[in-house]
């Protein structure tokens, strides 16, 4: 399968579909901005094209299109989806990395390691599951918004329930009791993973973003913040890490949803 033919079929009236589309797809950045939002491109440059248009003339159409887009962040969104997912699994690695060799958690020697790396391992695979998604896109065309959501709520929870586990692994049962400063911690893990979200921003490929893949990428946020707070907070109180730890990532996801409705209007 060849640009040609997705755009011939395009012009015809249909719209491409089979493993070797997919195949093509996947490696073809301009092809695949065809099928962006239920092939809404595809479609409206398949009936903007007059009846004496050959597939040529709209391939150039389909070019020009292209081409309006140019900058870091057209280069960043080109990249395939492993390099864009890694790119982003990588920005949550480094949080830990630095928290771990720089501001490690006082108790860090009495906390027991099976917990603290049982923690990390669930918030790394939410994380590994999460980021694919977000970064798959028009890629993933079995997806349904019932599904999208059910993933959306399922990245929310982590953080909670890890909340629950974390206290279990403490070498200083009186921090337990300790409440300390949520407000700290929130800001703290709040504001470190904002490069995270940039980074989501500069690589996601969609023009109008779905909802539910924005408060996706705003609750991954929150559990890279968990992530790197769970290697620097020594507080059990599960007061404390719901309100100070937990929270970031509804805090982000509701922002983020709440932002894209004026915007989508907008378009």
């Amino acid at each position: 399968m060849e640009c040609a033919e997705i755009r011939s079929l395009f012009v015809a009236g249909r719209v491409p579909a089979g493993p070797d589309v997919d195949a093509h797809v996947r490696n073809c950045g301009h092809c695949r901005e065809l099928f962006d939002q239920n092939a809404q491109l595809g479609r409206r440059l398949a009936e903007a094209a007059l009846p004496e248009m050959e597939p040529g003339d709209l391939f150039a159409l389909v070019e020009r299109d292209v081409q309006q887009e140019v900058g870091l962040r057209a280069r960043l969104r080109g990249l395939p989806t492993r390099v864009r997912a890694g790119a982003l699994l990588s920005v949550a690695v480094a949080l830990l990395l630095f928290e771990l060799l720089l501001r490690r958690r006082p108790d860090f020697a009495e906390y027991s390691p099976a917990v603290f790396w049982g923690v990390v391992l669930a918030f790394g695979i939410a994380l590994v599951v999460g980021v694919l998604r977000v970064t798959r896109g028009t890629s993933a065309p079995l997806d349904t918004e019932r599904r999208s959501r059910a993933v959306a709520a399922a990245l929310l929870v982590v953080p909670a329930l890890a909340s629950l586990v974390v206290p279990l692994g403490s070498g200083t049962p009186e921090m337990a009791a300790v409440w300390g400063h949520p407000e700290a911690c929130f800001a703290y893990g709040a504001a470190f993973v904002a490069p995270f979200l940039l980074l989501y921003w500069l690589l996601e490929r969609r023009d109008t973003v779905p909802v539910t893949a924005l408060v996706s990428a705003g609750a991954l946020a929150g559990i890279a913040a968990n992530l790197l707070l769970h290697a620097h907070c020594p507080s059990a109180h599960l007061g404390h890490l719901l309100l100070g730890h937990a929270s970031i990532g509804v805090v982000w996801a509701l922002g983020l949803g709440l932002l894209s409705r004026p915007l989508q209007r907008s378009r």
